[in-house]
């Protein structure tokens, strides 16, 4: 959980209650969290700096058009986004309706415009209030992401080390290449979020034998207090990489858990939580001489950062530092960073996050689920041509929705807009239709 410090380090305790209570808004991402907590600490900063020392509690609606010019109408090396701007004041919405309600304000600083529409089902009309400092042209769908070649060269030259030509380098310093390239592949083939990545646990993975050719992935249910908003689901894990993680748990993993004295896994974890394995689903929370089995899917990430097991004092989570601690989101990006920046130094230009590993894997899932659908429904799969169409484009964003964890396909939609050969696909869809089609329309 995030908090923020005044300037004379103090803590406020208004500010980090709203966000102790964000959980309870709505608001229980991590990274959302702490986007909201960057956000209000440049408003503040804004006040102090720009606005005569204002607090954040004695805003108004001139400090919010003042902080509109500084960030939207400036020179643009300091020009945010429209999409920056309105995360902005949702931040800012949320916290300042939360102190109207602590009656730690009266007036709010924005301004609101009222409409009205019809309900569902019983057609009665709602007042609904929007936030008039909200852009409404920005681009809700913006995303980037990185296409197969350049991963490759950011995975062999900026994680693993290796030089642009593939040859090794051998002024290469870096540790944990393999880790690092392991990682990034279990991002790319899922589609996870770095938070549920990041929170696996070793006991989480199947342990189906893999020796059998025909088995080409495996389903693998991602715990719910892991994913985004609460919602598990069900993934495929690729046979490769579960082979490939069976090897990085057995060598550099144990490398990571021996380098550690007996007992400082579990003195160097703040609040450690003794628990064993008790399936793949399950673990025995140990307190005091009791023990009680609880699911997997209700520890959150940093309750599994805090997993020691009870017998061997080691921590339970799948990835380590090199000193047998487990590695944190920052950690990761901070990994992602470095082998950027390495990237760039050879004249690449490549600039990889987290995130965009997801929106690579649903760019490029989504082109392979729509390339499948073409060949089923031109071999005869679909009757009429409206049925053909709901099965091209409506079933494999459905499956693709299911397998990113979004709750609304609108979220989906996006990935439509980078298929670099969709609209070659559906032409061609639309071609065949055309001629299967035309001697029933002439009947």
């Amino acid at each position: 959980m995030p908090f923020i410090l005044r300037d004379d380090g103090s803590y406020d305790h208004h500010l980090n209650h709203f966000l102790r209570s964000c959980p309870t808004m709505g608001v229980r991402s991590l990274n959302s969290l702490r986007a909201y907590a960057r956000d209000i600490v440049v408003w503040m900063r804004f006040l102090g700096e720009q606005r005569n020392g204002k607090s954040l509690w004695q805003a108004d609606r001139d400090d919010v058009a003042a902080f509109h010019r500084a960030r939207r109408l400036s020179e643009p090396p300091y020009r945010i986004s429209a999409a920056s701007w309105n995360r902005a004041v949702a931040a800012l919405d949320k916290l300042y309706r939360w102190g109207r309600d602590e009656k730690l304000i009266v007036d709010l600083p924005f301004t609101y415009r009222q409409s009205w529409i019809r309900s569902v089902p019983d057609g009665a009309l709602q007042a609904v209030s929007a936030n008039c400092a909200r852009e409404p042209g920005a681009r809700r769908g913006d995303m980037r992401f990185v296409d197969l070649d350049r991963y490759m060269l950011f995975r062999d030259v900026g994680l693993r080390g290796r030089l642009p030509d593939e040859r090794e380098d051998p002024d290469w310093r870096g540790r944990h290449g393999e880790r690092n390239a392991l990682f990034a592949e279990l991002l790319i083939t899922t589609g996870l979020r770095l938070q549920e990545a990041s929170s696996l646990l070793l006991s989480e993975l199947p342990n189906h034998r893999l020796d059998d050719p025909s088995i080409r992935s495996l389903p693998y249910r991602l715990a719910a207090a892991t994913a985004k908003g609460g919602r598990g689901r069900e993934i495929r894990l690729p046979a490769r990489l579960l082979k490939q993680l069976g090897d990085y748990a057995r060598v550099e993993r144990e490398n990571a858990v021996c380098q550690q004295r007996v007992g400082d896994a579990k003195r160097s974890i703040v609040r450690p939580i003794l628990a064993t394995p008790a399936g793949r689903r399950s673990l025995r929370i140990i307190d005091g001489d009791r023990g009680t089995s609880v699911s997997v899917d209700r520890l959150s990430p940093a309750e599994r950062a805090r997993l020691v097991d009870a017998n061997t004092l080691e921590p339970l989570a799948l990835w380590l530092t090199e000193t047998g601690g487990p590695m944190t989101m920052p950690a990761w990006e901070a990994v992602f960073m470095r082998a950027s920046a390495r990237c760039q130094a050879f004249g690449l230009e490549i600039d990889v996050t987290p995130h965009m590993l997801r929106h690579g894997f649903a760019v490029h899932m989504l082109a392979l689920l729509l390339r499948e659908q073409v060949a089923w429904v031109i071999g005869g799969g679909a009757g009429k041509a409206g049925s053909a169409y709901r099965r091209l484009i409506g079933d494999p964003l459905l499956k693709l929705q299911r397998l990113m964890g979004h709750s609304r396909i609108e979220s989906t939609y996006i990935y439509l807009d980078h298929l670099d050969e969709s609209q070659a696909i559906v032409d061609a869809a639309v071609d065949q239709w055309g001629l299967d089609l035309a001697p029933d329309d002439a009947a």
